[in-house]
């Protein structure tokens, strides 16, 4: 399969603390120990631990020194993961990283040992601009700057977090009077809250912008770390924004599944020909009903606008595991449509589709 999102393994090798997979971000000492408490409880922090403890041959609780032992040649270690889990090629969303062109592509490729697809994630740049107390103005050109510089520093499109920002209930009508306003009506706020017209207006122009470099542009829907503010992440909130000249134009990816809007998802897919949905995340959190999740925007979107991804992040085991769910789920769900009365030869091209060919056809590989 081609990952359609993950992002850079930060570890380096060692022991494997699996409660350190997780979406609670306080770094605190008090947090750290209430996750390792916690951690055994989760379905995913136990069957990760089986299903790794049989990667590596060892028992449960001799995971963490046979990781160690394993990863002593880390680049081996990880190539090793990612070839067991039949990822082909990564779509990378380097997070903060704004340096992260094609060498720091290239670099990780080298490590995980297939082809890196890096897209640039807009928040960085306008959060530093409107913490240095930069105008409207100012912020939209140097996002409209960078848009159309990303083509040439080795990006494969676009990606937004407003979701973890100011919210997907974007309002597509505001103007540089409003955005400006905004910034000064909201100075006392932290970065990430300040500025909900101006991040609007971006968004909406930035689509516009993806159209014209006919680049994939990713929006963040559903859940994700603790910071995000969940009732603002409901992709049917996008609605307006969606009816726009540049809704209607770009080509718009909704990830990691709109957990727990999935049926939202569906609809928006099915209804809007440009929308497509990226299945990732969920797979790492909710082990037990991936194929159950998926079908639910499978059996309504078409399945020529559907991705499948990891959101793998940090820990190269999270690309494994998350691939060898995803896959599994499909595998459980093309056994039950097949059930249903579904064609050999249909299902397999569906698989085909979801797998690899709609993200080797938007991202280039």
């Amino acid at each position: 399969m081609i990952d359609s999102h993950g992002h850079p393994i930060t570890d380096g090798g060692g022991r494997l603390e699996l409660s350190a997979i997780n979406v609670e971000l306080a770094s605190d000492e008090r947090s750290r120990e209430r996750r390792r408490q916690s951690g055994p409880s989760r379905l995913s922090h136990e069957l990760l631990g089986v299903r790794l403890a049989e990667y590596l041959g060892c028992s449960v609780p001799e995971l963490p020194e046979a990781r160690e032992k394993a990863s002593r040649d880390w680049p081996a270690y990880v190539r090793g993961l990612f070839q067991a889990s039949g990822i082909s090629g990564l779509v990378l969303d380097p997070g903060w990283d704004l340096s992260a062109t094609t060498s720091a592509a290239a670099s990780f490729h080298e490590l995980i040992g297939c082809p890196v697809r890096p897209i640039l994630r807009l928040e960085p740049l306008i959060d530093r601009l409107i913490g240095e107390g930069a105008g409207a103005a100012e912020v939209l050109g140097a996002v409209e700057q960078a848009m159309h510089d990303a083509p040439e520093s080795g990006y494969y499109g676009f990606k937004t977090i407003i979701a973890y920002r100011t919210g997907l209930a974007v309002d597509p009508t505001v103007d540089m009077a409003m955005a400006e306003r905004s910034l000064r009506e909201t100075a006392d706020l932290p970065v990430r809250r300040r500025g909900k017209a101006l991040r609007d207006l971006i968004l909406r122009q930035a689509l516009g912008w993806s159209a014209e470099l006919e680049l994939p542009f990713q929006i963040h829907t559903g859940f994700g770390d603790s910071e995000i503010r969940l009732a603002e992440a409901n992709p049917i909130l996008l609605e307006e924004l969606l009816r726009t000249p540049e809704g209607e134009a770009a080509t718009i990816l909704l990830i990691h599944g709109s957990y727990p809007w999935h049926e939202e998802l569906a609809y928006l897919t099915l209804a809007k020909p440009n929308v497509h949905a990226e299945l990732s995340m969920f797979n790492l959190y909710a082990v037990a009903s991936v194929a159950d999740r998926m079908e639910k925007v499978l059996e309504l979107a078409p399945t020529s606008r559907v991705l499948c991804g990891t959101d793998g992040h940090g820990h190269p085991e999270t690309f494994w595991f998350g691939a060898l769910l995803i896959q599994e789920g499909w595998a459980r769900l093309r056994d039950r449509w097949a059930q249903q009365g579904a064609r050999p030869s249909w299902l397999e091209q569906v698989g085909a589709d979801i797998m690899e060919a709609n993200t080797a056809r938007l991202y280039g590989f």
